[in-house]
């Protein structure tokens, strides 16, 4: 999942976004994702979600899939961004629910019901069910539901517990792949729970590609030895997702070679021990 980096003047800064499309694609990375919570799409306008959905594809060039997490004001700004992750290629389109004051559960079913319909047959669907950050959710038996009606719609992205998403997996088909998020904490663990694999941002996403490996492999044990070298960032990084975006971008700037580092409020806003932190664990993971 991309980050979204600024400029002083709260532009987006183009030129980082494209080193950081580059290394994703450089990396060998299995996917590239965009407009998700690390994105700061909800400090997004239309035309700069427009504008990174464009960069993305430009960039990646067909080289490896496109997911588009979609989110907007309205009804009428999600189709339009449905359209334009059509228009180029996206593989994947991952729905976001409409956020409002008083927006419950029920509420995120029968807008996932609406939205869904909306999108090209061919085109993989997925819907991000993260109850734990967003406050509100589906459950399994709503998602079979969903499963059951739309013949696109095989793909779900979580931000939970490896043990609850085990829970969830048995309920499943086979065929509705589920991926989790909270920045490849308990990486190890998900894949083992059956998770097709996890969506995390960048900063640890080589470390994360050789974890991928060597579990494919069954090697458990080295597995397992990269990731407790990981594991003190994905804390510090993953405390919220105000954390991630203040912290963990940071990390992954600092690892890109970037010096400047810009925010966008509302947000967390970084300390100089937060600062310091985030640089040593920049160094201690080296640059890419």
């Amino acid at each position: 999942m991309t980050y979204c980096f600024f400029n002083k003047n709260n532009s987006i800064d183009l030129y980082a976004m494209r080193d950081q499309i580059s290394l994703i694609k450089k990396l060998g990375s299995h996917g590239i994702a965009c407009l998700g919570l690390a994105t700061e799409v909800n400090k997004l306008n239309f035309k700069e979600k427009k504008k990174i959905i464009e960069l993305v594809a430009e960039i990646s060039d067909g080289s490896l899939p496109l997911v588009v997490t979609i989110s907007g004001k309205n009804f009428k700004e999600y189709t339009k961004l449905v359209e334009l992750a059509e228009f180029y290629n996206a593989s994947w389109i991952v729905f976001q629910p409409i956020l409002k004051k008083n927006t419950t559960d029920k509420d995120c079913f029968k807008f996932f019901n609406k939205i869904i319909k909306v999108v090209d047959n061919n085109t993989l669907v997925g819907i991000q069910n993260a109850k734990e950050y967003i406050g509100v959710g589906l459950e399994s038996s709503e998602i079979l539901k969903l499963y059951n009606k739309f013949t696109n719609f095989r793909a779900i992205k979580g931000e939970a517990s490896a043990v609850l998403i085990e829970k969830e997996i048995k309920k499943y088909p086979k065929n509705l792949r589920v991926y989790n998020g909270r920045g490849g904490q308990e990486i190890i663990d998900n894949l083992l729970a059956g998770c097709s694999g996890i969506i995390p941002s960048l900063e640890g996403t080589d470390r994360f590609l050789k974890i991928y490996k060597l579990i494919q492999q069954k090697r458990i044990i080295d597995a397992k030895k990269i990731y407790k070298n990981l594991l003190p960032t994905i804390v510090f990084s993953m405390q919220s997702i105000d954390s991630l975006v203040c912290y963990g971008k940071r990390i992954c700037a600092y690892r890109m070679g970037m010096k400047k580092i810009y925010d966008r409020k509302p947000g967390l806003t970084p300390t100089n021990f937060g600062i310091k932190l985030a640089k040593e664990f920049a160094e201690e993971l080296g640059k890419f």
